[in-house]
C-alpha cells in the first residue's frame, strides 16, 4: 500500500513539473543547444533593432525645435557615425546579455529535465517490480473492469 501511495506522489509530482515549473524546460528539449542559442539571438536582433529606432525616433521628436533650428550648421555624417556607432555598442551590448542569459537559460532547463527523466525512468522501474504481469496489464487496460 506505500509503494502504491509513493508512486501516486511521484506521478503527481511528475504532472506539477510538466505542467508548471518544466513546462518551458521541455519545451525547450526539443532544440539542440547551438539552434536555441541562434534563434535567441535572431529574435533579440529584431526586436533591438525595433526598440533602438524606436528609442531614436523619439529622441529626434523630443528635440524637434533644436534640430530644425540647427539642420543648416550641423554636420550629418558626424550624427550619421554617432547613430551608427551607438547602434553597434547598444546591439553589441544587448546581444551578448541575451546570450549569457540563453546559455544559463537553457543549461537549468536540461538540468532540470535530467532530473525529470530520471524520476520518470525510476517510476517505471518501480512498476515494473511491482508486479510484470500486473504492470503489462495496466499498460494494456487489461482484467480492467469499465
Amino acid at each position: 500500500m506505500l509503494a502504491d501511495e509513493d508512486r501516486v506522489r511521484a506521478m503527481i509530482g511528475l504532472t506539477r513539473y510538466e505542467n508548471g515549473s518544466g513546462k518551458e524546460a521541455l519545451r525547450l528539449r526539443k532544440y539542440y543547444r547551438t539552434d536555441y542559442l541562434a534563434l535567441e539571438l535572431i529574435k533579440t536582433f529584431f526586436l533591438a533593432t525595433i526598440a533602438y529606432f524606436l528609442i531614436l525616433t523619439l529622441l529626434i521628436a523630443g528635440n524637434a525645435e533644436y534640430l530644425l533650428d540647427h539642420v543648416n550648421s550641423m554636420d550629418i555624417r558626424l550624427a550619421g557615425s554617432y547613430i551608427l556607432i551607438g547602434y553597434i555598442v547598444f546591439m553589441g551590448i544587448y546581444l551578448a546579455i541575451t546570450y549569457i542569459r540563453a546559455i544559463v537559460r537553457y543549461g537549468r532547463a536540461k538540468k532540470s529535465v535530467r532530473e525529470y527523466e530520471n524520476k520518470l525512468h525510476s517510476l517505471k522501474e518501480a512498476s515494473r517490480e511491482k508486479d510484470p504481469t500486473e504492470s503489462l496489464m495496466e499498460l494494456f487496460d487489461m482484467g480492467k473492469s469499465k
